[in-house]
C-alpha cells in the first residue's frame, strides 16, 4: 500500500511540473479583436488614426508581454494571457505623437507606412519569452 502511495505521489508530482512546464499563452479563446472598438472610440471616422493606433497598440502589446516574460523567467508574479480588454488605452493613445490627431486620412498615411516598416518589437519579445520558457 505505501508502494501504491508513493508511486501515485511520484507520479502526480511529475504530471504536476509538467503542467507548469510553461508560463502560458497570449492567444484569446475568442479569437474576436475585441480591443478595435477602444481604438475606434479614440480614432473616430478618421482610419489613418485608427491604423495607426493599431500599430502603437502592437508596440504596446510587445513591451507588456515582454515585462511579463521577464517576471516569470525572474520568478515574479506574471499573467500571460490574452490582453484583450486588458490594454492601457490611456498608455496606448499617449505614445502616438500629439500632431496626428486632427491630421487627415492622407496626410497620416506616409507615417503609417513608416510604422508598418519599422520594427515592432514583437519578434524579439516572442524570442526571448520562448527562451525563458514563458511560452511555447
Amino acid at each position: 500500500m505505501r508502494t501504491l502511495f508513493l508511486a501515485t505521489a511520484a507520479t502526480l508530482t511529475v504530471a504536476a511540473s509538467m503542467t507548469h512546464a510553461y508560463g502560458g499563452s497570449w492567444q484569446c479563446e475568442n479569437q474576436m479583436d475585441m480591443d478595435k472598438e477602444e481604438a475606434r472610440a479614440i480614432s473616430g471616422t478618421n482610419n489613418g488614426l485608427f491604423n495607426i493606433l493599431m500599430e502603437y497598440r502592437e508596440r504596446w502589446d510587445a513591451a507588456y508581454q515582454r515585462q511579463q516574460c521577464e517576471a516569470y523567467a525572474a520568478g515574479e508574479p506574471y499573467d500571460i494571457s490574452c490582453l484583450n480588454g486588458r490594454r492601457d488605452w490611456d498608455a496606448i493613445k499617449a505614445m502616438v505623437p500629439s500632431e496626428y490627431f486632427g491630421m487627415s486620412n492622407v496626410d497620416l498615411n506616409p507615417h503609417y507606412q513608416d510604422l508598418q516598416m519599422a520594427d515592432d518589437g514583437i519578434r524579439d519579445m516572442a524570442e526571448y519569452c520562448r527562451s525563458v520558457g514563458a511560452i511555447k
